[in-house]
């Protein structure tokens, strides 16, 4: 018998675990199972447990990433350094003053996903099913893009219960290390291409799957990462340098007014 029910409830679930001999938990990032023997109760955080075309879409993903690993003999680089930033000091975009310098911020649309995609990760039939699937918002969609995506990296902690009493000898880490790779590996690829756009157009610094270019770059940026097969929004900020001892941040308030820090190492 298998329940799905909120992770906020977790607590509650916890209660009885005095009932059982032992009750196994399973714990991610974003979900909690919990193994009581004939009973499994599926938690999770953004009340898509019950939601079985999610929950089709992570599976779905993963056996493409199998298929994937299969057929192109993919092996993983336990080396590889991923660059998720990179501030271009020698860009003269910044110069002598660091404050109010205008900046188009330009963010790539699923970047993640679209680049596993055009590898050929994702199948046509997986993505068929994300596209026919009932989103209540664009945050609820790019949600179970991320999901489905990093499920391929994910790590479980494992927890038993003895009586009630967690079993404190007792610690175990279950993740598939060749998906892991995948992951990483599409990451990777995410970033590689931002500091090729980065240093085709001088740009000034890029974060994950943003870039920070002067205006009148701003067009050859869009055409690079059209040419590779992203989509991308652009919007206007000022930008400015913070100069900390440890860390230093470009500061950019967002489209509500907000001021974002983005971290640069010194």
């Amino acid at each position: 018998m298998l329940v799905y029910d909120d992770i906020k409830n977790y607590p509650k679930y916890k209660q009885i675990f005095g009932k059982f001999k032992q009750v196994k938990v399973f714990k991610t990032k974003y979900s909690i199972k919990i193994d009581f023997g004939k009973k499994k109760v599926f938690l999770s955080r953004d009340n898509d447990s019950g939601n079985t075309n999610i929950l089709e879409l992570i599976n779905r993903v993963k056996n493409d990433a199998a298929k994937y690993i299969k057929a192109k003999e993919f092996k993983g680089s336990k080396d590889n350094i991923i660059f998720w930033s990179w501030f271009n000091d020698t860009s003269g975009v910044l110069g002598d003053d660091l404050q109010n310098v205008d900046l188009c911020k330009i963010d790539l649309t699923a970047a993640y996903w679209t680049k596993a995609i055009n590898i050929g990760l994702i199948s046509k039939s997986t993505i068929e099913h994300f596209e026919g699937i009932q989103f209540n918002s664009v945050k609820e969609k790019k949600a179970a893009r991320l999901k489905a995506l990093g499920s391929l990296a994910t790590v479980k902690n494992v927890e038993i219960y003895r009586n009630g009493k967690r079993d404190s000898d007792f610690h175990e880490l279950i993740y598939n290390q060749d998906t892991k790779d995948l992951y990483m590996w599409v990451c990777n690829e995410v970033a590689m291409d931002m500091q090729t756009v980065l240093s085709k157009v001088d740009g000034v610094y890029y974060y994950w799957d943003c870039i920070f270019v002067s205006p009148n770059s701003m067009q050859d940026v869009k055409d690079l990462f059209k040419y590779m097969g992203y989509r991308c929004t652009v919007e206007n900020h000022k930008g400015k340098v913070h100069i900390g001892k440890n860390i230093s941040y470009l500061c950019c308030p967002n489209k509500d007014g907000k001021l974002i820090q983005y971290p640069i190492e010194n």
